[in-house]
């Protein structure tokens, strides 16, 4: 009796054995520099912004990832968006699951009304 190679559709199949595994075929890593600190709180100075709050509450879906908003139409507890289902409190950087509601769009102006040396 004949020993029989593997065919598909009448060709024969062959291994393929230089090809590299996907561990050896790993991304070159990028270098990215490291973001700058503050040495201690001393050399930072206090700032304060000036804000923006709707007046009208818009529908969670309409705002756009990153976006700014609050629950309350007076600003206050800023909260961000940051994907379809999460947004993060600002004064304590946790995140909240969030499906639907309506809220007050919050937007910052570009420059501090009053910034004081420490």
């Amino acid at each position: 009796m004949e020993a029989l190679e593997p065919a598909v559709n009448g060709a024969k199949a062959t291994l393929n054995t230089d090809k590299k595994t996907t561990k050896e075929k790993e991304k070159a890593k990028r270098h990215l520099p490291a973001l700058p600190s503050a040495v201690s709180a001393a050399d930072m100075n206090n700032v304060e912004y000036s804000g923006l709050a709707d007046r009208t509450a818009v529908e969670w879906s309409s705002l756009k990832n990153y976006e700014m908003f609050s629950l309350s139409p007076d600003g206050s507890f800023p909260m961000m968006k940051v994907s379809r289902s999460k947004a993060v409190r600002l004064a304590d950087r946790e995140v909240m699951m969030v499906g639907s509601g309506r809220c007050f769009r919050v937007s910052l102006s570009n420059h501090p009304n009053k910034t004081s040396p420490s």
